[in-house]
């Protein structure tokens, strides 16, 4: 008995040093390329290519001064906030109406239709550049913020009906016929009612939303322009056929990770409620 005891300690143990180097190399796994992102951004031109590398160094804003000091990095900045915000409002708007009506009237065709729109968003994006820039072109759309707004939110509505679609599921529909009772509209009882209660669910759909159009690079390239250029595109200008100026690309990307990150960390709990929403039924 006992020497069975003592060999399920052992196992337990061995299970949980296991289990700490597992989580350990996952960690490093995910977390090492963004300190060395990180750590480049403060290094000098001679620090950054240093071999072995340099782990202490005399760490350097100037990437920061220069990137900040640059008038086209700020509109670059401005472009990115605009038309990812704008992006999510229009996206959250018109996916919570369809989602809305996917969830709570059955009609024929609903279910094909429902399914067709993630079959859509699952097909690579490149397929559709060539229509896509004609019909920019034709329409006088490239290279202007509303044709890439136009684009992401087109592109990011499928997965933003796919979402919301299952948190309306979750809201029992005897609530809003208690409010349709106490003489609210079916839009009245949308807004005052259903809206609030899948709270949790919009912002985990905005945060989503937010971060399909804030990486958005192949759409924004070929659809943009210089009035357009987003934080992706910018990037992107730093690689040149001969020289690769990485302190440049280290600090404009730590700098392009800061609003997300913000954002997820200003929303975590609603994100985690929003996460949970749909996934257990009954």
């Amino acid at each position: 008995m006992r020497q069975s005891s003592m060999r399920a300690k052992n196992l337990k143990r061995v299970r949980n040093v296991a289990m700490f180097f597992v989580v350990a190399a996952v960690w490093i796994f995910y977390f090492f390329p963004i300190y060395w992102m990180v750590t480049t951004s403060f290094k000098t031109r001679v620090d950054t290519f240093s071999i072995p590398p340099k782990w202490l160094f005399w760490p350097t804003v100037q990437y920061y001064i220069s990137s900040f000091t640059d008038p086209k990095f700020l509109k670059v900045i401005q472009n990115s906030l605009i038309i990812t915000g704008t992006t999510v409002l229009f996206s959250l708007v018109l996916g919570a109406w369809a989602a809305y009506a996917f969830a709570r009237f059955r009609f024929k065709g609903s279910l094909a239709m429902s399914f067709s729109l993630i079959i859509a968003r699952m097909m690579p994006p490149i397929v559709f550049i060539v229509p896509l820039y004609l019909l920019f072109n034709s329409l006088k759309l490239r290279n202007t913020h509303i044709g890439l707004i136009l684009i992401f939110t087109v592109f990011n509505l499928p997965f933003t009906v796919w979402m919301l679609k299952s948190f309306f599921e979750e809201v029992p529909i005897e609530l809003e016929e208690a409010a349709w009772i106490d003489g609210a509209s079916r839009l009245q009882a949308l807004g005052r009612v259903i809206l609030p209660l899948i709270a949790p669910g919009l912002a985990a759909t905005a945060v989503f939303a937010a971060l399909l159009a804030w990486n958005e690079f192949l759409f924004a390239l070929l659809l943009g322009g210089p009035d357009t250029t987003t934080l992706p595109v910018f990037l992107s200008g730093f690689l040149g056929e001969r020289d690769v100026e990485w302190g440049d690309i280290m600090a404009t990307a730590t700098v392009a990770v800061l609003p997300p990150t913000l954002l997820v960390m200003l929303v975590q709990q609603n994100l985690i409620k929003g996460l949970t929403l749909g996934a257990v039924k009954g």
